[in-house]
């Protein structure tokens, strides 16, 4: 009895918490979305940091959606958290004017232009999970649907089921007529590395010649994992041939810059800094980015600099490590 008691009253309290949220939304005529986070999450942090928490893009998420933040200290968290089924924090639900969930992500990957895209398709009622998971149904073998439903499932982290239907894109367009497959091939090795740990597929991805967006992508993965295991040698040697491929990606001078860095290559640290500003050039609404530059400047005795260039980074978002670190530029 008292079982059923309890669940009567969650179920009370998460329909009055999503009357209000829907209410609200609707009375703005906005999308609604919940997003469930917690501090310890990395794809949560990260997702703040690049989309919902980050000045760059307030302006557009305040046009479109009325956005509701919970985490595991606000009271109807474990009772929202069954209402939706979720396995997996940094999950993100839209739901429309009427109430209705009509998509969800699940996880980030740090792709933040990819996700502005799926944030203006939800914005814009366009490229929907019914929607696409209903025309896939029509046609299963219409390699732009499968790679619709590939990303959809992808992006809810399906990543199994995803993995398939990015294999089934390769098998039907060998050529690559359509154009998916370099897409195709990293999300697979993407994929395999997030299930298995392997990063055997991301190695064999960057040693493919393809002139696309992914590749630089991989070689961060790689180069991420060096940098980790603290193998100077081999890492430094990959952001050569990265660089030397991708003298213009923003990933790369960034990357190879922080290993520079992160080794204390003196030598080379007017070579970083160099590199670090051209990032920001080219990308200039990642904080990561400027607190590399600023650890370039510290690590050169420029300890007023580096600052300087901390506070820009913060300014875009105050993740708590890199407050710590201006702590640290502060008191040496």
């Amino acid at each position: 009895m008292l079982s059923c008691i309890n669940k009567k009253d969650e179920k009370k309290e998460v329909t009055a918490f999503m009357n209000d949220a829907v209410n609200k939304a609707k009375t703005a005529n906005k999308t609604l979305i919940i997003e469930f986070w917690a501090p310890e999450c990395g794809p949560c942090i990260r997702l703040k940091r690049d989309i919902f928490n980050n000045s760059m893009t307030q302006g557009f998420l305040d046009s479109s959606f009325i956005l509701v933040q919970v985490s595991p200290t606000d009271s109807i968290y474990k009772s929202l958290w069954k209402h939706f089924n979720l396995s997996y924090q940094s999950s993100v639900i839209f739901i429309d004017k009427n109430g209705n969930e009509i998509d969800r992500t699940v996880g980030y990957n740090g792709d933040r232009d990819l996700y502005i895209n799926i944030l203006k398709d939800v914005s814009a009622g366009k490229n929907l999970f019914g929607d696409i998971s209903s025309t896939y149904q029509k046609d299963t073998l219409n390699v732009p649907n499968i790679y619709l439903m590939a990303n959809k499932l992808y992006f809810r982290y399906q990543v199994i089921d995803a993995i398939k239907q990015y294999t089934k894109i390769l098998v039907l367009d060998p050529d690559n007529k359509f154009g998916f497959n370099p897409e195709c091939m990293y999300r697979i090795a993407e994929g395999e590395l997030d299930l298995k740990s392997s990063f055997d597929k991301m190695k064999e991805f960057v040693k493919i010649d393809l002139k696309n967006k992914f590749v630089p992508k991989a070689y961060e993965y790689l180069i991420n994992d060096l940098i980790s295991k603290r193998d100077s040698l081999n890492c430094i040697s990959l952001c050569k041939e990265a660089f030397g491929k991708y003298p213009e990606s923003w990933e790369m001078l960034n990357k190879y810059a922080w290993a520079i860095c992160t080794f204390k290559i003196k030598d080379e640290y007017q070579k970083a800094l160099e590199m670090v500003q051209k990032s920001i050039t080219l990308n200039p609404y990642r904080p990561g980015t400027y607190s590399t530059e600023a650890w370039i400047h510290f690590e050169m005795g420029n300890k007023e600099k580096a600052i300087e260039v901390q506070n820009k980074g913060i300014e875009i978002y105050p993740l708590p490590a890199y407050i710590q670190d201006l702590e640290k530029f502060k008191s040496m």
